[in-house]
């Protein structure tokens, strides 16, 4: 808690760097907590897969980890993709390339929104 300039005292909770104010407490009388708005709906937390590519077509990916399991995951028109070899291409990755996707978890269905790979077939470095 805190003193505003005006008199009032001002709640506030300070969370990784943020401040929210919570509500303040007037001089005289008795305190009103503040309406507080839900979160927006859309946000939703963003889930990682992490392993090697098993199978890929234009609606799905499948991811097989490094623990062994198999998970597939939906992809839109708007997945990104980037590869680490070439940061211009947004070409999709290949069976056998190792990922890192960026996912959103609707109901069952996770859903792709960034596809970050390393090709498994790139040419070997030449030496300049």
């Amino acid at each position: 808690m805190f003193r505003h300039k005006n008199g009032a005292t001002v709640v506030a909770l300070a969370f990784m760097g943020t401040m929210t104010i919570v509500g303040d407490v007037p001089r005289r009388g008795a305190w009103h907590p503040p309406l507080v708005q839900a979160a927006d709906k859309t946000d939703k937390p963003v889930q990682h897969v992490v392993g090697t590519v098993s199978s890929i077509d234009q609606k799905r990916l499948v991811v097989t980890t490094f623990k062994g399991q198999t998970i597939s995951v939906k992809l839109t028109k708007q997945v990104r993709y980037k590869d680490k070899t070439n940061p211009q291409s947004n070409l999709p990755p290949a069976v056998g390339d190792r990922v890192i996707v960026e996912a959103v978890r609707n109901n069952k269905i996770l859903t792709a929104k960034v596809i970050h790979y390393s090709p498994m077939n790139q040419p070997p470095l030449q030496p300049e």
